[in-house]
């Protein structure tokens, strides 16, 4: 079967009536179009910063992603412009097509829009038709934005239509929320403006704003002065008196915006879903009778949130999962708590790499994230069941193994991050299976707690490891994070008694006589970081049954239940060491020498002798080399070769100078009349080559490949790639896949 489309859908405030509409229309035509929808869906709007809120904006990366084929951006939904040209710019960057909802004068991207004139013009209509009104007043939304000024032109055109001339302040730009509708109160009852005898909103809260002014004034709605709203909200309903207002075709907005972005990625046209129109709603606030049946859904619907609320505020759930201590006790307890979403089908829980590392081995002063990054599954949870998450890491370009999964079906999934304060955790996804709908404003606060509990689990692992770390302190090298003499004679003594059945075991000691050196010419802090260096070379070098450690302050040493070891740790060591000299603060190309000594394991073995016999018994020396006749060509032959093997590393020439003592200019010339290439052509030639070798070998997303070839810019690894070979890097891979498949042919 082949792969659906992606459709990626931007959207904040998915709980709120507007935006459910828009993506039950989204989610409906996707569906009838055999199309795969993930709705990147924040838990804020950004109208409020604060170091939580703000890290939310880390889930935008997942634009990026190469599984997805085009995006739908309601930009509208995101109440600060800073977020917005922040996604904005990751929008272009992702070099996807995209679809704009109700946003004019976007220079980068399309848009689609509903008609909001002929609905407006509708509800004027209704006011001078059923409740005989002519001076009507008109505050609309921001001006210049296509439905400030199309809900204006809806209005105009029904007072012209009757005949009604329009007085030169009859009409005010406004806000869509509160402030507009605050100053135009203060107008009308300052005696600034003359008293209308109705006014028509641009949306249902400035129209619910404006009531509530008038009320309080003494000013009796509809009897003194009727107000009518737009957009038909849970809120106009529940207010007193109820808002007259017009139920918008978010629902063909949404729909409509799928078919256009499904021309632009395949250039066909697909099915249309029946229309849903919208319709007038009324209410008190314009001298109608309210529609009872509608309040009674309204009511039932809320009853029901409440009620759920009322559990998640009153119960344990907080308590329970904010008691774990680790990841699968995490899962475990939260899968009791799944209910809570209404309607659910599917939820995965998954977490970063970096999280989960945290909980386990590793310290992190702050937990990022990236398109690309590893994620796994915590817990993967059906309606009905729980569901296996043993699937390993996956790439979150990939969004979740859901999309990759052999289906007979679309599916769409609401991804919300996962994060406290400025550590992000991963993400949550939650999916209604074939109903077209969206997530309530419990999922919210679901999602709170579970973040709480997040965080716990990873406080409690850093607690847990700061104590176990305070105790083992104390049988580590602080310069070498090496074992030092207590803790390689304490990890000897568990080996024996664990029985490893060895008799004999070779004690190697490694004495840096050039300390001393470094330590006159340089001091202190450069004496430790060459120890810190050799000692990080000498561990690479060890296997698993040896016993690596610091056994005095300039002798390190290996004890292996293998004879003969020191002799190949030695040559070993020496190649890793005189690459260092090219790396700055790992340069550890000192003097050094090795001595042995054999051990019997008997119930009278002394380590400590052993060591001393080993420091007597010299049976290896590193000296620095004297410098040949062309000292210059065995140094850059060296550099040449490590940045071959790690052509991804941030090269510097002018570390690379001064590390060789050599100007720039100097350096530069030499290895190029050495070589035929400069440094950094050699360097991307390197690159180019490794990236090759990923594209043909590996299933590697380009975003990934780039990143691990050591590009920071996914457009500047394509850019050199497309140079070097003449095609883009996924042409080469395809191309590379063709030539194999003919010769297996």
């Amino acid at each position: 079967m082949s792969r659906r489309l992606l459709i990626g859908v931007i959207i904040a405030d998915c709980h709120i009536d507007f935006q459910c509409e828009i993506l039950r229309g989204i989610i409906t035509q996707a569906f009838k179009s055999s199309c795969d929808i993930a709705v990147i869906a924040p838990l804020h709007d950004f109208s409020v910063h604060s170091v939580h809120k703000d890290a939310e904006k880390s889930v935008f990366d997942l634009i990026l992603s190469d599984s997805i084929d085009g995006l739908i951006y309601d930009r509208n939904t995101f109440h600060d412009e800073d977020i917005c040209r922040y996604i904005d710019n990751i929008c272009k960057r992702s070099e996807k097509p995209v679809m704009l909802l109700d946003h004019n004068g976007h220079n980068s991207f399309e848009t689609t829009s509903v008609d909001d004139r002929e609905a407006f013009e509708i509800i004027t209509d209704h006011l001078i038709n059923v409740h005989g009104y002519k001076k009507i007043y008109c505050l609309t939304g921001p001006k210049n934005t296509f439905s400030g000024e199309e809900r204006l032109a809806g209005y105009k055109s029904s007072m012209k239509k009757h005949g009604i001339d329009i007085g030169r302040n009859w009409c005010e730009y406004g806000d869509f929320w509160t402030e507009a509708p605050k100053k135009y109160a203060k107008r009308i009852l300052s005696g600034e403006l003359e008293r209308p005898e109705a006014v028509v909103c641009g949306n249902d809260v400035m129209a619910i704003t404006l009531t509530k002014l008038f009320t309080d004034a003494g000013i009796r709605v509809p009897e003194d002065i009727a107000v009518t709203g737009y957009d038909a909200s849970i809120e106009g309903y529940q207010s007193t008196p109820s808002i007259t207002s017009y139920s918008r075709p978010n629902f063909q907005l949404g729909a409509e915006s799928v078919r256009r972005l499904y021309r632009i990625i395949t250039g066909k046209i697909c099915s249309r879903v029946p229309n849903e129109n919208g319709e007038l709603r009324l209410g008190e606030s314009c001298g109608c009778a309210e529609n009872p049946g509608l309040r009674h859904n309204i009511q039932r619907n809320i009853s029901i949130n409440s009620r759920f609320e009322s559990q998640l505020l009153y119960g344990d759930m907080l308590f329970d999962i904010t008691n774990a201590d680790n990841i699968a006790t995490f899962a475990d307890r939260l899968d009791n708590y799944t209910y809570f979403l209404h309607k659910m089908r599917r939820v995965r829980i998954c977490l970063t790499r970096s999280y989960i590392d945290s909980t386990v081995d590793k310290n992190a002063e702050e937990l990022s994230f990236r398109a690309g990054d590893d994620m796994k599954v915590v817990l993967a949870k059906s309606a009905i069941w729980r569901e296996s998450e043993n699937r390993g890491f996956f790439s979150s370009s990939d969004l979740l193994p859901d999309y990759s999964e052999e289906r007979s079906y679309p599916s769409a999934f609401f991804i919300s991050p996962l994060h406290y304060n400025n550590n992000f955790f991963g993400y949550c996804a939650v999916s209604f299976g074939k109903e077209p709908r969206s997530f309530s404003s419990l999922y919210i606060k679901w999602i709170n707690y579970v973040n709480v509990a997040l965080e716990q689990v990873r406080i409690k692992a850093v607690t847990k490891r700061t104590v176990l770390n305070t105790s083992r302190a104390l049988l580590y090298d602080h310069i070498t994070g090496l074992l030092n003499r207590s803790g390689i004679e304490q990890e000897f003594a568990t080996k024996l008694s664990a029985g490893a059945g060895n008799s004999f075991i070779e004690c190697a000691a490694f004495e840096l006589h050039g300390l001393k050196k470094a330590y006159y010419q340089s001091g202190e802090e450069k004496s430790n970081s060459i120890m810190a260096a050799f000692a990080k070379n000498l561990r690479s070098c060890i296997r698993g049954k040896e016993i690596c450690g610091a056994w005095a302050s300039q002798t390190l040493c290996v004890i292996s239940p293998e004879s003969g070891r020191a002799e190949a740790i030695y040559n070993e060591l020496c190649g890793k060491i005189k690459e260092t000299q090219f790396s700055g603060d790992e340069n550890c190309n000192i003097d050094f020498s090795v001595g042995v000594c054999g051990l019997e394991i008997t119930p009278s073995a002394d380590l400590s002798d052993a060591m001393y016999k080993a420091t007597v018994n010299r049976v290896f020396t590193y000296t620095i080399s004297e410098p040949t006749s062309n000292p210059q060509f065995e140094k850059l032959c060296l550099l040449r070769n490590r940045i071959k093997k790690n052509p991804e590393l941030p090269w510097s020439i002018s570390e690379i100078a001064e590390s060789l003592y050599l100007s720039k200019s100097y350096l530069q010339k030499i290895y190029k009349s050495y070589f035929g290439r400069s440094i950094i052509e050699e360097m991307i030639q390197f690159r180019i080559e490794n990236a090759k070798t990923l594209l043909s070998q590996t299933d590697m997303t380009v975003t990934e490949i780039s990143r691990e070839c050591g590009y920071s810019s996914y457009n500047y690894f394509v850019r050199q790639f497309r140079s070097s070979e003449g095609c883009s890097p996924s042409d080469y891979r395809d191309e590379q896949k063709r030539k194999a498949e003919e010769n297996e042919g």
